[in-house]
């Protein structure tokens, strides 16, 4: 049998970013998706070793817009939640911690310790003399990054889907 040998490219190619999705359930049953478009992991290769311990690296994914120009009129943001529309207020709604992790539709990933999704968001204020505060219509979105942040416990094989600028080679 061959080896399999991965290694570092030096380019992030358009291949690099993907769609990613968690799946996971409300405490009633109900489906969860969330959804990061042309995400990417922009973080390093990190991979802790302990003895008697499996190696698990938290593989960050973040979202990336597609266009150029901040003025444009589709401010969409590259991210969504889907949720079944039974899900009832109260603790029905609460959302369990287990769920897949998907790049593209392949099911890619066990997790271990969870995982975490985060919209960051910078709001700025347009103030003018005299104002109070915040006045309503004059708050604005100057930056929305969207990540997915999952534990994964295997790795191997999935590596040149979880980090951009590397390569399978023979």
């Amino acid at each position: 049998m061959a080896n399999v040998k991965i290694q570092g490219t030096g380019q992030v190619l358009t291949t690099d970013f993907k769609d990613v999705r968690w799946v996971g359930q409300t405490k009633d049953g109900k489906n969860v998706t969330i959804e990061l478009t042309n995400a990417i992991n922009m973080g390093n290769i990190n991979w802790t070793f302990a003895e008697k311990d499996d190696v698990v690296p938290q593989i960050v994914f973040t979202a990336a817009y597609t266009n150029t120009n901040a003025h444009i009129s589709d401010t969409t943001e590259p991210w969504s939640i889907t949720y079944d529309d039974a899900t009832s207020a109260g603790a029905g709604e609460i959302i369990l911690g287990a769920g897949v992790f998907y790049i593209g539709d392949a099911a890619i990933a066990l997790t271990r310790g969870g995982g975490s999704f985060d919209v960051a968001r910078t709001f700025r204020q347009i103030n003018a003399d005299d104002d109070m505060g915040p006045v309503k219509d004059r708050v604005v979105i100057t930056e929305s990054v969207a990540t997915l942040t999952m534990n994964v416990l295997s790795m191997l094989t999935n590596a040149i889907n979880y980090y951009p600028a590397i390569e399978t080679v023979s």
